[in-house]
């Protein structure tokens, strides 16, 4: 009979991995939209892709904080000490989407300020 908490930690850490590689994704696809310039076509496309890669990293997420949330709830801190390298994992993964989170955060408040800049430079040379 298999472990039930590896089992549970092993399905943690591949959600994990998978909501990391959507944020990577995501934080690439926004860093690249703040370095271009010139608007396109695609633009529209970008914004329909980027919201279902948020969708999915959001149901990831969400299915990963129920995980976790089971897992402290079913098992003692003995129980969890027995796969303390894959909680140990599941925690260095947890920083990895933390960091990435943060540097998302930083990508979309630049991109924010751009287009409040580009917005007011328009604004005023309309006025002329």
């Amino acid at each position: 009979m298999p472990n039930k908490l590896k089992t549970r930690l092993e399905n943690i850490v591949e959600i994990s991995r998978q909501a990391l590689l959507q944020l990577e994704i995501q934080v690439k696809n926004t860093i690249t939209s703040n370095d271009e310039n010139i608007l396109t076509d695609n633009q529209s496309i970008n914004e329909v892709q980027y919201q279902l890669n948020s969708q999915q990293l959001l149901k990831l997420l969400a299915k990963r904080q129920s995980l976790i949330s089971q897992l402290f709830e079913n098992y003692t801190q003995k129980k969890l000490s027995v796969e303390l390298t894959m909680i140990n994992e599941m925690v260095a993964l947890d920083e990895q989407l933390t960091s990435l989170s943060q540097n998302n955060k930083q990508a979309l408040a630049a991109q924010v300020t751009k287009l409040k800049k580009s917005s007011k430079v328009r604004n005023l040379y309309n006025k002329y």
